[in-house]
């Protein structure tokens, strides 16, 4: 089952936006996902620290958090609010991303995803997805 929500995730958020920056669904369940986004200058939105622009990493969070109810219910599923509390700077190594669902509903469904930069937190976001037609 996992392998199906996996690749079902993977098919529709094939988009021409995560091709372009190779962004990549590693794994996704019916309880959670995991996302990589490989590291490149053009990312980097602060070059004093270099510092990766934080709209990559909401972008990621939000991906991640959508992945697992895309993956089992085979559509997309609207983002209806995403909350991003960045900790620290994304530095210049690849970002993961995990999430964790925390409420599956008739209507909405709720996930936690941390983005990691380098292995170290550098944010944790919730995001809220329509999950009804």
């Amino acid at each position: 089952m996992a392998d199906d929500v996996t690749d079902t995730a993977r098919d529709l958020l094939d988009l021409p936006f995560h091709r372009a920056n190779g962004i990549e669904v590693v794994s996704a369940t019916d309880e959670g996902a995991r996302t990589r986004w490989p590291y490149d200058e053009s990312l980097v939105g602060n070059p004093e620290l270099p510092a990766v622009h934080g709209g990559v990493i909401s972008a990621l969070a939000d991906l991640t958090g959508a992945a697992p109810f895309v993956g089992s219910l085979g559509r997309y599923t609207p983002t209806v609010d995403l909350r991003v509390d960045y900790l620290t700077h994304a530095g210049e190594a690849d970002l993961e991303a995990v999430a964790e669902v925390r409420r599956r509903g008739d209507s909405v469904g709720v996930a936690r995803v941390v983005v990691e930069s380098g292995g170290e937190t550098c944010a944790e976001a919730r995001g809220v997805y329509k999950l009804a037609r």
